[in-house]
């Protein structure tokens, strides 16, 4: 836990809804409702009972967007309101819960982030002709690698999106190479 970092309790309600709303933008995805508190709880001292009426007022207000999915599962995300003020006013939560939260949240979508790094779509050019294209992510979402390529066929376009898939990171050095070769 990071609460070592900023260890009192935050009891401004402006403060804790910028930390929810700033917690938000930064997932993925919509977050559930548990993952929310432990973003947030485990990077700050914020009481429950204040933490849950900053979010009620947030969504209130239409900052927040709640969408309840099952019983026991709602999701958070923000609205355009909410994008708007916490773009305007991140810079106000300190850097020492904005940093924690951060890692958190990274860390929480890792492997999912991991997953989608490849991507290799199929695509016609015409009738009997495609390309492949291949992308490569780094775990921060940021594209590194982005390769169009003919295939001709339909069968040498699945087999070079699947050995893109299987050696990405081969022919991501390979290419680093190719380029750096005095």
């Amino acid at each position: 836990m990071n609460k070592l970092l900023y260890n009192r309790e935050i009891e401004d309600e402006l403060m804790i809804q910028f930390i929810i709303m700033y917690a938000i933008n930064g997932a993925d995805e919509p977050l559930a409702y548990a993952d929310l508190l432990g973003v947030v709880q485990n990077n700050c001292e914020i009481s429950f009972t204040d933490l849950q009426l900053g979010l009620d007022n947030l969504v209130k207000t239409g900052h927040v967007a709640s969408r309840r999915i099952t019983d026991i599962l709602t999701v958070y995300d923000l609205t355009q309101k909410g994008r708007y003020v916490i773009d305007f006013f991140y810079s106000q939560i300190p850097l020492i819960i904005r940093e924690p939260m951060d890692k958190y949240l990274k860390d929480m979508y890792r492997e999912k982030r991991l997953r989608e790094a490849v991507r290799a779509d199929i695509g016609p050019i015409n009738e009997n002709e495609f390309n492949v294209d291949c992308n490569l992510y780094n775990d921060d979402k940021l594209l590194i690698m982005s390769l169009q390529l003919y295939a001709g066929s339909r069968d040498e376009a699945e087999r070079m999106a699947e050995h893109f898939k299987s050696h990405s990171t081969d022919i991501y050095s390979g290419v680093l190479d190719l380029f750096n070769e005095k």
